[in-house]
């Protein structure tokens, strides 16, 4: 429960010589005198509690262009059904997804990574394999001036019940806390309907690839709106 009051400076005059508390002290005797009205908003509150809160807050509200991206049928090509990417060996850059990262960063985009990895709870591969092909992935997309910010993923098996794994919106919560921004401003692009519930879910503009189409063919058209 959250609000503002706005105050004539003549109500000081009801404060006791002591530490007290407001809204039992003084309200009621601005009730009772009439001088007390209220409304509700359904507006966003945004808390500056401490000077130290001024700059997050303003970088919260600075506007930041963030792109939220899927990896696999995205990025690189999807394994097949009931497999997973599980060596660096097996993958494979989609065509034209280098230079659509790269274009969405030099367009000032922040760009994360938002993912299912449920090889590793099936025992399918490990924690130092994925990390290998992440590693991998980000040293030649930033060789061609493309920039990954951060990768969040999800480890945990279908049948967990964590709030991580997409559909579920936890990752883009977890992202726009880490890296301060409005999440219902940021854009996520997947290829599953798994992806477009979690960006609907966190509120965010979602874009599903549609068959035949490409990351660079909505990087260009996110670059020229």
């Amino acid at each position: 429960d959250v609000g503002f009051f706005v105050l004539n400076k003549s109500v000081l005059k009801y404060a006791p010589d002591y530490n007290f508390n407001f809204e039992k002290e003084i309200l009621p005797k601005l009730v009772a005198k009439k001088e007390l009205a209220g409304y509700l908003t359904d507006h966003r509150y945004y808390s500056i509690g401490s000077p130290d809160r001024l700059s997050l807050t303003a970088e919260f509200l600075s506007g930041k262009k963030v792109i939220l991206l899927d990896r696999d049928g995205v990025i690189n090509k999807k394994a097949s059904k009931a497999d997973y990417v599980k060596t660096w060996g097996e993958f494979e850059f989609l065509p034209g997804s280098v230079e659509a990262i790269k274009l969405l960063t030099d367009g000032g985009y922040e760009i994360y990574i938002i993912t299912n990895q449920p090889g590793i709870a099936r025992g399918m591969m490990t924690r130092e394999a994925l990390d290998e092909i992440n590693g991998k992935m980000k040293e030649e997309l930033a060789k061609n001036g493309a920039e990954i910010r951060g990768i969040y993923q999800c480890l945990h098996g279908w049948d967990e019940g964590c709030d991580c794994r997409k559909p579920k919106p936890g990752l883009l919560y977890e992202t726009a806390f880490e890296h301060n921004f409005d999440v219902t401003k940021a854009i996520f692009i997947g290829d599953d309907e798994r992806d477009l519930q979690a960006g609907e879910a966190a509120g965010c503009r979602t874009i599903l690839l549609a068959p035949g189409q490409t990351l660079l063919d909505v990087a260009k058209s996110l670059v020229r709106a």
